[in-house]
């Protein structure tokens, strides 16, 4: 093989400025494939790769006639016996880059090593992309093997909207419907002027500060109301004519009449009124328990004076209790109501009467004179109902009395005495000592969970239980005492007519002079032992005299106060000093419990939050 390496060296020196020397090796560089053919040596006839390295020496790689070359490259193949060696390898017309410093030296590689693999700035571009696209596939696949690690959340389907319309009135329709029901309804609408005598303390002096000689002045009001009988019988609300000394009635054809008062019922605020006239038009009154929330309602009233006014409105909800009586629940509505429409009719769509505009809700409380803000109160017209027929009646309503003042069953409460919340009421007062309940052997923190066979949750499903029923009526009552179920029977006496929803005697203990002291760090309180003067005013027995509340400790929090006595905490009853310090040392942080204390002479359950 060393003689055909020399051979052909010597063959391509005479090529002009080629230099055959030594192979050598070179991993990238320019390429082009030669032909070497031996015309009387067919045998040793060889292919062979003509390379400049990247710094610029060139070399020959030869391989067997029976392995041709791969390397295809855009470059003249020259044919060394057909060609001069000159012409063929001349570094301006062929392959050398010009400028190159070592474009003179050739390489001859030997038969017997292997071909040297030669990269190009082209392949170095491929793979480069290639390396690229790879890349980016592992970035394409980690990122999908990342969102399929997510949990696997469903969105949830939102419900189709529904659709409303079908069957509603347009706004034509709907306002011919305001004016139809104002035709019927509007002529048993009556405009009430009340003149009211004015008490001592309220005479207006003279320029001299004297007395006025003329003594009191009448005072004027305002109000609504309607006929519900053709002989001239007027439900109104009680607050309109309460204090009345002369009452005059205006219809809406400007017939006027005196009025007098037949029977009202404070606690419903109804009273009822007659004028004397027959064959007047007459509103019917409906059965306020088909009335929804959202149904169209109408007002009709004289809201500052201004006779026959027609508002409209929505029923905003039903079942709303009165935080000043026990006794009623009402319409709200966001019809426009104003002081002057009191007494008037709250009108359905059917042109019925379902309540009585009593009172609106403002800022500065109910009742009051600041006017509307879309929040209005009507008696139903069932509770209106009865209280007709029985002042009609007797000339006054009489309604059950059982004598207990029930107290609602929160979640405190309930784990104070180990029952379900809302599973009755427990007895939080008794008013005296001759009530029924007290006869019947009821006691303070009794559970009444029935009343005549009816399960009770709340107070005033209790109250409304008991008005209902006749006065003189025995009623079986069922109750939780310590934890056992006991039942009693009760005769219901008659409801007095001063009873509030928030009636407390005035006989508040006072602070005693026993210097014996306990306190109660977790609540923030100090307590002092009773003296026999307290407890003996007291309605529970034992308990401890709140002495001092900490600022803003739980205690304060839950409005316990200086002169409170406290029978109760949680699960506790606290008769002294040493229970008040044992029940407080089992409390932690988190715990929210009810205290049971006597403030006034009535007795409250309050929430106090351990934080």
């Amino acid at each position: 093989m060393d003689n055909d390496n020399n051979q052909y060296k010597d063959r391509l020196n005479q090529a002009p400025g080629f230099d055959a020397q030594e192979p050598s090796r070179s991993n990238d560089g320019y390429n082009v494939d030669v032909h070497f053919e031996n015309p009387t040596e067919p045998d040793k006839q060889f292919d062979g790769i003509l390379s400049n390295t990247v710094f610029g020496e060139p070399r020959v790689t030869k391989v067997p006639v029976s392995q041709p070359s791969t390397h295809q490259y855009p470059y003249q193949q020259p044919n060394f016996n057909e060609q001069p060696y000159g012409e063929t390898f001349n570094r301006e017309t062929n392959f050398f880059p010009p400028n190159e410093p070592n474009y003179h030296q050739q390489r001859i590689q030997s038969f017997d090593e292997p071909p040297i693999p030669v990269r190009t700035k082209k392949t170095t571009m491929w793979i480069a992309l290639g390396v690229i696209a790879l890349l980016l596939f592992t970035s394409i696949l980690a990122i999908q093997a990342a969102f399929r690690s997510r949990p696997n959340t469903e969105v949830p389907v939102l419900p189709a909207s529904r659709s409303t319309g079908e069957g509603a009135p347009s706004p034509t329709e709907l306002s011919i419907s305001f004016r139809e029901i104002s035709k019927a309804v509007k002529p048993a609408v009556v405009y009430i002027e009340v003149s009211e005598r004015a008490s001592e303390d309220q005479q207006i002096p003279d320029i001299f500060g004297l007395p006025n000689p003329g003594g009191p002045r009448r005072q004027q009001s305002v109000g609504s109301g309607f006929i519900v009988t053709s002989d001239g019988y007027v439900i109104t609300n009680n607050h309109v004519v309460a204090n009345a000394s002369k009452i005059e009635v205006m219809l809406s054809d400007s017939r006027r009449y005196k009025a007098k008062v037949i029977g009202a019922d404070r606690e419903t605020d109804l009273a009822v009124i007659k004028i004397e006239e027959s064959g007047l038009p007459v509103a019917v009154l409906g059965n306020s328990d088909d009335a929804q929330q959202g149904d169209w309602v109408l007002a009709l009233g004289s809201p500052f004076g201004l006779q026959q006014t027609l508002t409209a409105g929505i029923i905003s909800a039903t079942g709303r209790e009165n935080p000043t009586t026990q006794l009623g629940k009402f319409i709200q509505t966001d019809a426009s109501i104003n002081p002057g429409n009191s007494g008037g009719p709250l009108i359905s769509m059917n042109a019925e009467v379902i309540g009585i505009n009593s009172f609106i809700f403002s800022r500065s409380g109910p009742m009051n004179d600041s006017g509307n803000i879309g929040i209005g109160f009507a008696v139903t017209s069932n509770i209106a109902r009865q209280v007709f027929n029985e002042i009609v009646k007797k000339g006054r309503v009489s309604r059950g009395y059982l004598g207990v003042n029930p107290r609602e069953i929160t979640e405190t409460v309930a784990r104070s005495f180990g029952v379900e919340p809302h599973s009755g009421v427990i007895i939080g007062d008794l008013p005296g000592n001759d009530t029924p309940a007290a006869k019947a052997g009821l006691r303070i923190d009794d559970i009444i969970i029935a009343f005549n066979g009816k399960k009770v949750t709340s107070p005033r499903e209790l109250t409304d239980a008991v008005t209902a029923t006749p006065v003189g009526e025995s009623c079986k009552v069922d109750f939780i005492r310590d934890g056992q179920p006991q039942s009693v029977t009760v005769v219901l006496a008659e409801r007095p007519a001063e009873i509030t929803a928030n009636r407390q005697q005035p006989n508040a203990p006072t602070p005693g002079i026993d210097p014996a002291a306990a306190t109660a760090p977790n609540l923030g309180l100090s307590t002092q032992e009773l003296t026999p003067d307290i407890a003996a005013r007291l309605k529970l027995g034992g308990g401890v005299l709140v002495k001092t509340v900490t600022p803003g400790s739980p205690a304060a929090e839950a409005g316990i106060r200086h002169g409170d006595v406290i029978h109760r905490i949680d699960k506790t009853a606290v008769k002294n000093g040493n229970d008040l310090a044992q029940a407080d040392r089992a409390l932690k942080n988190g715990d929210k419990i009810a205290v049971q204390v006597e403030r006034n002479g009535a007795i409250l359950f309050l929430t106090v939050t351990l934080e």
